[in-house]
């Protein structure tokens, strides 16, 4: 009688963890493979500390679909207007309830400023202005003390400042500041920031293609820092300027920082930015004739992109109104789905192998459970 209540209480313990794997609670068991992530940031579409009443309810409703769609991570950007609203808890409890993984974005602002002044975008304060500096750091140091809470939170995506303001300004950068012992010094500090307060999570430095403003060839020419202590790997984005070309822009984007990666952290990347819009205006990087070349083009991406063993990144779920209008999400205003959120679909949950599924795993170790209560049974009869 005593191997029974064994064997039921083994049961219970067996379903339970393949429970806790379907719902994405054991994360640090997956294996490392092609992860298709979504970019949110609800303040792509409304401003600072003006909080819609049904926000709560449509950003569920927004997992929901990018669940439905096959992506497994979530990209949490606007991280100025999550801290500022006290709001990160709320979407990481979401993230977490759906069962995705997330990827924190962490981009340089002038902190002495309020997230409702543009002028906090500006990034000419790194790395000289200390008083800029120290406040950024008490910044990402909050974001840390919440995020390590979390279990769905897989990492930091930390960009490179870059003064960007104009062509005039990049150059002097380029030319002057990137290289600077200031500006690596100051990058250091902030990596460590969130090392020392989360040092479990993985650190990706990501270059948002500033060198494609300049080269061609990054191997001769880029003046960006690749070594950093408390690093993981680099992310890289990478948009396209010509279409033509543009899946083996992705390559050379992907070899490029793989070796860098090999060269001075793990090994490990993150492809932490890509998508297409078809709003003329602002920049050409993305930009396709209509959502048909869209979702073509995302087939090609997402089908180019499953033997790299890294997260990819799509930017992002939803539009993009307050920048020229740019319409890079797959989802409408009042999320219906887009032509390019079928295209995913069709893409991410095709050829899914049996072995992946949780559930699978979950049964086989039932019935290694089950073999091994028979065998001694089988044992205790003789």
């Amino acid at each position: 009688m005593r191997g029974i209540y064994v064997f039921l209480i083994i049961t219970v313990l067996c379903l339970g963890f393949m429970y806790m794997v379907e719902a994405g609670k054991v994360l640090y068991l997956k294996p490392r493979r092609f992860t298709p992530y979504v970019i949110i940031n609800p303040y792509a579409y409304r401003n600072y500390y003006e909080i819609p009443e049904n926000e709560n309810s449509t950003l569920e409703r927004m997992l929901s679909i990018a669940k439905d769609l096959g992506f497994e991570g979530i990209g949490v950007y606007g991280l100025e207007g999550w801290m500022a609203e006290n709001r990160l808890p709320l979407i990481l409890d979401l993230i977490e309830d759906y069962g995705f993984e997330a990827l924190i974005y962490i981009n340089w602002l002038d902190l002495t400023r309020n997230v409702t002044d543009p002028n906090c975008w500006d990034q000419t304060g790194f790395p000289y202005n200390q008083t800029q500096v120290n406040a950024f750091l008490n910044y990402v140091g909050n974001i840390s003390l919440i995020a390590r809470e979390y279990v769905c939170v897989k990492g930091y995506v930390v960009q490179y400042p870059h003064w960007s303001e104009n062509l005039q300004n990049l150059t002097e950068w380029w030319l002057h500041v990137v290289n600077s012992t200031e500006y690596k010094e100051n990058l250091q500090k902030i990596i460590n920031r969130i090392h020392s307060i989360d040092p479990e999570r993985e650190i990706y430095l990501s270059n948002d293609m500033i060198e494609h403003h300049f080269v061609s060839d990054f191997y001769e020419s880029s003046r960006v820092p690749y070594d950093f202590a408390n690093i993981t790997g680099f992310g890289f984005s990478c948009y396209s300027t010509k279409l033509n070309r543009y899946l083996d822009d992705l390559d050379y984007y992907y070899k490029f920082f793989k070796d860098m990666s090999k060269k001075y952290a793990s090994g490990k990347v993150v492809f932490s930015e890509w998508g297409f819009k078809t709003n003329p205006y602002g920049n050409i990087e993305g930009r396709v004739r209509d959502e048909k070349e869209k979702a073509e083009w995302i087939k090609k991406v997402v089908e180019h992109t499953k033997p790299w063993d890294c997260p990819v990144c799509y930017f992002m779920l939803h539009d993009f109104p307050k920048e020229y209008n740019n319409d890079w999400g797959i989802i409408t205003d009042n999320l219906t789905l887009k032509p390019s959120a079928y295209a995913f679909k069709e893409t991410l949950n095709a050829n899914k192998e049996w072995y992946e599924d949780p559930l699978f795993f979950g049964i086989v170790l039932f019935l290694i459970i089950l073999g091994i209560f028979a065998f001694y049974l089988v044992y205790k009869s003789f």
